[in-house]
Formats: C-alpha cells, sequence, structure tokens
C-alpha cells in the first residue's frame, strides 16, 4: 500500500468560488449542478451521491450555521488542525451538541461519500501540473531538513508546511488512510512559502517542471549519494514559486492526480 505524494498547482479562486459552495448547497438542499455530481468516472459513485442527496432534501444540513469542524473554505478548524495525527483518525465528527448531528454526513453515513465527491471535483476542475514528492510522505517529512538549517520552531514556514498536511483533515481524508487531499494553502500563502523556501541552502534548478523532473531521475540514478528530503523540498519551493508567478496557490495530494509520477 501507500501513495505518491505531490504538490499541485491549485486554481485556489475558482476552488473557492464555485467548488465550495457547491458542495455546501448541496449538503444544504440535496441540489447540485451536474459538473459536481459527475465529477469523476464511477458510476457506482453517481449512485452514491444521488442516495445521499435524496435524504439532503429531506433532511438538509447547514454546514455554515452549525458546523464546528470545518472553517474557511472548508478546510479542518484550526485547533483540531493543529492536533495532527491525533485529529485525523477521527473519521466522522463525534459531536453530541450539534444541532445537525442526526442528519449530517460527517455524523457517519455519507461522510466517505462527501470525501470522495470533494476529491473527484477538484481533480475534474481546480488542479494544474504536479510533481512527486515521495511515497506516502507528508510535510513532516522535511522537519529533519528545517531542524539542520537552523529553522526556528515559531518560524510562519513550519505553519505553512503544516497546513499543507493538515487543512484537509476533513473533506480531503480518505478511508485507507495514506491518500487524499492533504491540505492546500491560498495564493497569497503559496507566495510566502517560495519566498520562505527560496531562502534555505536547497538543491538549486531552473524553477520548471521539466527541470524537476531531470533532478528526479538523476535522484533516483544517484540513490543515496543525495539528500532526497532536500531535493524533494526544493520541489515544494519550485512548485509554490511557479503557482505564485501565476496567481494560483498549492495543494498537497495524495493519489490524488491522474497524471501520475514523472
Amino acid at each position: 500500500m501507500g501513495s505518491d505524494a505531490k504538490l499541485i498547482i491549485l486554481d485556489y479562486d475558482r476552488y473557492n468560488g464555485e467548488v465550495v459552495p457547491a458542495v455546501v448547497a448541496w449538503l444544504r438542499t440535496g441540489e447540485a449542478p451536474s459538473w459536481l455530481l459527475d465529477a469523476g468516472d464511477s458510476g457506482e459513485s453517481l449512485s452514491e451521491r444521488r442516495r445521499v442527496g435524496a435524504r439532503l432534501r429531506d433532511e438538509p444540513v447547514d454546514l455554515a450555521r452549525h458546523c464546528t469542524w470545518l472553517g474557511d473554505d472548508l478546510r479542518m478548524r484550526t485547533d483540531l488542525a493543529e492536533a495532527g495525527a491525533a485529529a485525523r483518525p477521527m473519521l466522522t465528527c463525534t459531536s453530541v451538541t450539534c444541532p445537525e448531528r442526526f442528519k449530517c454526513p460527517f455524523q457517519g453515513d455519507g461522510q466517505e461519500v462527501v470525501t470522495f465527491l470533494v476529491q473527484d471535483v477538484v481533480e475534474d476542475r481546480c488542479l494544474g501540473d504536479g510533481q512527486f514528492l515521495g511515497r506516502s510522505v507528508t510535510p513532516d517529512f522535511y522537519t529533519p531538513v528545517l531542524d539542520r538549517l537552523a529553522v526556528p520552531a515559531d518560524d510562519p514556514l513550519r505553519a505553512l508546511l503544516a497546513a499543507l498536511g493538515r487543512r484537509g483533515g476533513v473533506i480531503g481524508y480518505v478511508f485507507e488512510r495514506t491518500s487524499g487531499i492533504r491540505g492546500w494553502l491560498t495564493p497569497a500563502e503559496t507566495a510566502e512559502l517560495a519566498e520562505r523556501l527560496d531562502r534555505l541552502d536547497l538543491p538549486r534548478y531552473a524553477p520548471t517542471f521539466e527541470a524537476m523532473r531531470a533532478r528526479w531521475r538523476d535522484s533516483m540514478t544517484a540513490m543515496g549519494n543525495q539528500d532526497w528530503r532536500a531535493v524533494s523540498m526544493s520541489f515544494v519551493r519550485t512548485v509554490a514559486r511557479i503557482a505564485a508567478a501565476e496567481g494560483k496557490a498549492v495543494l498537497w495530494g495524495a493519489d490524488v492526480d491522474r497524471s501520475g509520477k514523472p
């Protein structure tokens, strides 16, 4: 088992301006545009989405008013995200006070449907090119590099990387535990990530996907002769730099896009 971790260019404006309102409206009314329900390529998924949608028409769920798990743009609420690994195994909401708890998909039946729906529609509508970072790695993979380069514990860079690993802790978390949308940044955060990583002593090359893929192939050939953590972290810098130049953001996905390894 395991998954391919990638940092992928994210059209955040489309995600936050189209996808998020459509998902929230679907949960609130049971109605959704065809591009939302038809996302992905599984007839079984469409049948399940229609089943959940029919239930939501009878028992709508108002996330915006009541949900204590989700924050802006469907991110995991900050205090839960900071709990890190302790929060992610909570596959369903356990609130005993939420007035929507008897009908909300996040309380049980339907959460997996919502999770895969969000992943499918983000893949279909919001993602650009991406770069392979390693097998089953998360941003915690870079902690030894940050420590070696004496990045302070309270440096915003660490918080930005943590967001990439935890922000998707509710709607991006799929059930076999290694894949899904781990997290994302806004365009402003992406530009800051690129700037802060550019200050570090990481491998240098042309800021293109072609150069990263060449460096990846070189790293595979060199095997243990290169610091793969540093090379992989340089890919994060470079993807963030490319995205920021386009006014876009980045998303950390594990088996999320369909383009495969370089």
